[in-house]
């Protein structure tokens, strides 16, 4: 220790970077201590107490239209719609069957419209509103005389007259958010009349199929009262289960029935599952344009398979009305259909909220079909809980707690360390010098030689002492007389430094004090202060020299 201060307290150049150093050291484990106390000391764990999954898969039946491609070859014509004559028929009896996918509470009603196209029309409630749930049938009557007697009266109002005259059935079915309908058209003449087809129909939500019986009123022709429809001769048709990958021709297809698969999986038992299941149709074209369209809304319990067709040739005749509409035709067109499933399902550990969507696309390059390929699809989840625990994390190796204790520590050790060298250097530095000890320095060094140190001061009686005004003036004096100069430093502060030149009872003295300017430097005296204070000091300055040498000249005498 007492070598490392005289090491420090020798030399300035040591002392000063040891007290940087101590600083920067300081700083630094200052700037440790703030780290170590922003260091969590506890952490969030997260612990999962229960892992599910859902699972999706779409599937699909394409059943294609007759054709030379995939047989069997088309029919050459469409069977004909039958014809009745319109005198012998009294009246006509019509069954409307209606299967929904999914059970639920349904409003339904029919109509008859009479119209003459783009002219007029007129809606006749044949069965009011009704409610139904699940499958059923509803029987109604039609009087063509009646039906014939109302065209009557509206030609003869309007004075158009028209021939067939059009009359559609239309049943309309409503559940949730879906909408069934249904139409057969009748062509009425005054000798024929002349009932579509087409008694059946399906869409997303259900099947519908009309069904009549036309009753006759007596006549030589037919022996039966009652007439059926005649049996609509079966068309051949091509089914084929498609795989991903498969080409389909657009105008082959003639229906496709779509069968959604869910499956939810838990690694815990779960007391209830809900799913709500919404299938959405989106058709667009790319960069362009889109419309959505609902295809089914039902709720389930559990796993679950949904099944309902895709009206492919309704979009496709849509995208065609919209492309003539706008204009705009682009590269490649699709159908999005989008299963959305809705799960709520309660657990020991918490509640499952979640929906899992699951889109499967058909893209329409030109005339062909391009699936997906990927048509199953998976989301996991989880149900987890957190808890704050210490902090596992070390840091160099460290613990939280022991990096807070080692950085208080080093921050203490150089805080002291510090301190002690700032105040040894405080204490070692020399002090500095005032300008008349730096000009004291200046003169003892210049005349060393020629100067002696007085200890003491011994006045002598009758001593006559005369001033000079520079230390140059007491070097002539001194030079003159062949003297020494005695130089006696300040004994008390305020006391300025003294330099004799003894001849007899004459002293000769030179007093070294600041000059005005210096002294003016020093406190910060204005200019015009300075300069003012230089013209006194000028006018002494020649006073005194002609004070001196008037003594000089009486010395002399």
């Amino acid at each position: 220790m007492r070598r490392f201060l005289e090491i420090f307290g020798g030399s300035i150049t040591v002392a000063k970077p040891l007290v940087v150093v101590s600083v920067v050291l300081l700083i630094v484990s200052l700037v440790g201590v703030f780290a170590a106390r922003t260091l969590p000391t506890e952490v969030e764990q997260k612990t999962t107490l229960l892992e599910y999954e859902h699972e999706g898969r779409f599937d699909y039946l394409i059943h294609l239209k007759p054709s030379h491609l995939f047989g069997p070859p088309p029919p050459e014509e469409p069977p004909p719609n039958p014809k009745y004559p319109a005198e012998i028929v009294d009246t006509i009896d019509f069954t409307f069957r209606y299967s929904p996918v999914e059970w639920a509470t349904e409003v339904m009603h029919i109509d008859a419209i009479l119209e003459n196209p783009g002219i007029w029309h007129k809606k006749v409630r044949l069965i009011p509103y009704t409610s139904r749930t699940g499958d059923f049938t509803l029987r109604f009557l039609l009087d063509i005389e009646e039906i014939n007697e109302l065209f009557d009266d509206i030609e003869e109002e309007i004075g158009i007259r028209q021939s067939p005259r059009h009359l559609t059935i239309e049943a309309y079915v409503t559940a949730s958010k879906e909408r069934f309908t249904q139409s057969l058209p009748i062509k009425l003449t005054s000798t024929l009349i002349e009932v579509g087809t087409d008694l059946k129909h399906t869409q997303a939500c259900g099947n519908g199929e009309f069904d009549y019986v036309v009753n006759l009123t007596e006549n030589s022709i037919f022996d039966e009262k009652t007439l059926k429809p005649p049996p609509v001769p079966a068309i051949p048709s091509s089914t084929t289960t498609l795989k991903p990958g498969d080409v389909i021709f657009s105008k082959l297809v003639d229906t496709i029935d779509v069968t959604f698969y869910y499956r939810f999986k838990s690694d815990r038992p779960v007391s209830k599952i809900t799913t709500d299941v919404e299938m959405v149709a989106s058709i667009e074209a790319t960069e362009l344009w889109s419309k959505k369209f609902p295809i089914l809304y039902t709720r389930k319990s559990g796993d679950f398979k949904v099944s309902f067709p895709l009206e492919l040739a309704d979009y496709l005749e849509l995208m065609q009305t919209i492309r003539e509409e706008t204009g705009a035709s682009a590269e490649s067109s699709s159908v999005t259909i989008t299963a959305d499933v809705h799960t709520v399902a309660e657990t020991q550990v918490g509640l499952i909220d979640e929906t899992f969507s699951h889109p499967m696309k058909v893209t329409f390059a030109g005339s062909i079909l391009e699936w997906d390929e990927e048509l199953s699809q998976s989301k996991a989840g989880s149900i987890e809980t957190s808890m704050m625990v210490p902090n596992p994390d070390s840091y160099l190796g460290l613990s939280v707690a022991e990096a807070r204790v080692l950085s208080t520590a080093l921050a203490v050790i150089f805080s002291l360390l510090s301190l002690f060298l700032v105040a040894l250097y405080v204490m070692r530095r020399p002090m500095a010098l005032s300008l008349i000890e730096k000009e004291a320095l200046r003169v003892g060094k210049k005349y060393r030689e020629r100067m002696a140190e007085a200890t003491s001061e011994t006045p002598i009686e009758g001593e006559k002492m005369i001033s000079l005004g520079s230390m140059e003036d007491l070097i002539k004096v001194a030079d003159e007389l062949g003297k020494p100069i005695i130089h006696r430093a300040p004994g008390t502060s305020g006391e300025a430094h003294a330099y004799y030149v003894f001849d007899g009872a004459t002293q000769y003295q030179y007093r070294l004090t600041l000059g005005r300017e210096e002294q003016a430097d020093e406190t910060g005296e204005p200019e015009y202060r300075k300069a003012a204070r230089k013209l006194i000091e000028e006018e002494m300055r020649k006073a005194r020299e002609k004070d001196t040498r008037a003594e000089d000249e009486h010395f002399q005498t």
